[in-house]
């Protein structure tokens, strides 16, 4: 597992859910941020039809949230082009990854390691940068070998410490910022401090997370929090490998410590459609649309397509 402590510096509180180094133990994951009063606020299992509606609520309120990629659904090119949207608009790329056919007992290491890079090479062709971070799909065991697998090759697991129960409120979309409010007072209230967290979210349209966003920034903000990225939950500045099969770490313009990180929100009631932005002191209306630049996205999709063809 990379050292994160090394990586990152000297911590204010502790980020993970256990000890590490125990032999043959789970693998430790990343659960809080750094600092109190900050909150990661994460997206699983997307891009999906409803993740442009996310991204217009963070743009709406100038905030960044962070987003676990399926992989799966990049070969389908609207899919492909929100993700880029994502990354384009300062919002941190991680990755979700599953095991095909939910069954590593199938698999040899070689062969999971080589489907584990292959995804990372997904998005890596699309962002420019390889995903660091990463979510295994949900299992109702742990699978705790490819968990190993994962850590030697370099990469960090983020587990949460607020889950949403967001799948619970698609026809009730308010008890997700609820959710939000009645964890923000039991922290409080059991530990007289704010503490901090890392949420978890799904960006799929089966949930009622899409329809909550301005009601969970609202409530994030109204209760003192503020919103980061993962890599300003634990000050990481290299927050993405170099390539999906190397062992070094690198940061871009929006990384942590660099002068495009971006952190906080302003909640709005604003119009979704067209919001106000503030860029180096200018405040100018911009189309929540959101356009990726041509080139890139031509160039980037034409070669996702070459290395899916490639694999095939």
């Amino acid at each position: 597992m990379s050292d994160i402590s090394n990586e990152i510096g000297s911590l204010t509180l502790p980020v993970w859910n256990h000890p590490t180094g125990i032999a043959g133990g789970p693998v430790p994951q990343v659960t809080a941020c750094a600092n109190s009063g900050n909150i990661a606020v994460t997206y699983n299992e997307g891009p999906s039809d409803v993740t442009a509606k996310v991204l217009n609520g963070l743009k709406n309120s100038q905030a960044k949230a962070n987003f676990f990629v399926n992989a799966t659904w990049l070969y389908t090119q609207q899919y492909a082009m929100m993700l880029q949207r994502a990354y384009n608009d300062g919002h941190f790329i991680g990755m979700t990854y599953r095991v095909p056919s939910d069954n590593p007992s199938a698999m040899t290491d070689a062969q999971i390691i080589q489907d584990i890079t292959n995804t990372a090479k997904i998005i890596q062709t699309l962002i420019g940068v390889s995903p660091k971070y990463v979510r295994l799909h949900y299992s109702s065991t742990p699978d705790t070998r490819t968990e190993r697998i994962l850590s030697d090759l370099g990469f960090t697991l983020v587990g949460y410490n607020l889950d949403t129960m967001d799948y619970k409120f698609k026809e009730n979309p308010a008890g997700v910022a609820d959710l939000y409010k009645t964890t923000f007072a039991k922290q409080l209230e059991t530990y007289d401090s704010k503490g901090s967290f890392i949420s978890v979210q799904y960006d799929i349209p089966d949930t009622g997370s899409y329809l909550a966003i301005n009601d969970v920034i609202k409530t994030i903000h109204d209760n003192g929090y503020t919103m980061v990225r993962l890599d300003g939950c634990l000050n990481d500045k290299s927050p993405y490998k170099t390539a999906a099969d190397a062992k070094t770490f690198v940061g871009d313009k929006f990384s942590f410590g660099t002068a495009g990180y971006k952190q906080g929100q302003t909640p709005s009631s604003a119009d979704t459609s067209e919001v106000s932005t503030t860029v180096e002191g200018e405040s100018k209306k911009t189309s929540s649309s959101s356009t990726i630049t041509g080139s890139m996205a031509l160039i980037s999709l034409t070669s996702l397509a070459a290395f899916v063809f490639g694999r095939l």
